[in-house]
C-alpha cells in the first residue's frame, strides 16, 4: 500500500506558523486559508508565504518582467514610477463636425458627470446654444448655427496603464478625481458661494440644470481665491456646478 506523506497542517483560519515551529527547508500547510509558508534565514529568519490562488498575501512583492491580470483592486496609491511612455491618458473624447448646427458625440465615459467644451476650426471657443446629457455615454450640442470644428467631452482624472481599464482599478477613479475636481448641488438662488479647495486661481467651470440635463451658462464667475469662487446666473437656478482644475 502506498504511504501518504502530509506535510505540517492547520485548519485553523489566521493561523500562521513562526520560526519557533517551523524548520529551514520544511513547508506548512493551513487549509482553512489555502496558504503555503516556508522559513527564510538570510541572517534574520522569518515566515514567508508561497502566492496562492484564491488567497490573501501580506506584504510586498517585487516583480520583474511583465505581469498580465484581468483586473487591479485598490486604491493606486502606492503606484510609482511609471514612464509616461507607458500611461496612456483617456480622460477625453475628441469629435469633429463640418458645417452643423447640432453635434452627437459618443464619449462611452459611462457617466453624465462630464465637461464639455466646443471650438471652432479656428480654435476659438463656441459657447453652445444647450448641452444636453442624453444619456451616460452620449451627448448632444446645439449651436446657434453652422459652425466647424471640434467637441471635446472630459472627465477628469481617469487613468489608464496598460490594457487594464480604470473602471476596473477599484477606488483609483474616485481618488484621483477627487483632486482635480469638485461638483456640488445647489438650489433657491442666483448667486453661490462655493468652496472647491482645488488650488486653482482660474478654474474652469460648467454649471448643468438637472431638472431639464441642459448646460446653463452663468451670467458672472468670479475667481474668489485658489480655493473659492462665485458663480451667478440671470435668475434662480436649480442644478449642479462643476469646477474642475
Amino acid at each position: 500500500m502506498a504511504q501518504v506523506v502530509k506535510l505540517k497542517r492547520t485548519a485553523v483560519s489566521g493561523k500562521v506558523p513562526t520560526t519557533a515551529t517551523l524548520e529551514l527547508g520544511e513547508l506548512a500547510i493551513n487549509t482553512y486559508d489555502g496558504k503555503i509558508y516556508f522559513e527564510k534565514d538570510s541572517g534574520l529568519p522569518s515566515i514567508e508565504q508561497i502566492v496562492t490562488t484564491n488567497s490573501v498575501t501580506t506584504g510586498s512583492i517585487e516583480l520583474f518582467g511583465s505581469l498580465t491580470a484581468s483586473y487591479f483592486i485598490g486604491d493606486g496609491s502606492g503606484i510609482t514610477n511609471l514612464p509616461n511612455a507607458d500611461v496612456s491618458q483617456v480622460a477625453t473624447v475628441t469629435s469633429s463636425f463640418d458645417n452643423q448646427s447640432s453635434v452627437s458625440v459618443s464619449h462611452n465615459f459611462d457617466t453624465k458627470n462630464v465637461i464639455v467644451s466646443v471650438y471652432g476650426s479656428n480654435d476659438s471657443q463656441i459657447i453652445p446654444t444647450s448641452v444636453t446629457l442624453t444619456d451616460n455615454n452620449t451627448t448632444n450640442i446645439t449651436l446657434s448655427g453652422p459652425h466647424s470644428g471640434y467637441v471635446v467631452v472630459a472627465k477628469g482624472g481617469h487613468i489608464v496603464s496598460g490594457s487594464v481599464s480604470a473602471d476596473n482599478i477599484s477606488g483609483l477613479e474616485t481618488k484621483i478625481t477627487d483632486l482635480t475636481s469638485h461638483n456640488q448641488f445647489v438650489s433657491g438662488s442666483s448667486t453661490y458661494s462655493i468652496v472647491h479647495n482645488l488650488n486653482e486661481e482660474y478654474p474652469l467651470v460648467q454649471a448643468w440644470n438637472t431638472s431639464t440635463k441642459r448646460q446653463e451658462q452663468p451670467s458672472i464667475v468670479e475667481s474668489l481665491t485658489a480655493d473659492s469662487i462665485s458663480v451667478s446666473f440671470a435668475g434662480v437656478f436649480d442644478g449642479k456646478i462643476i469646477i474642475k482644475k
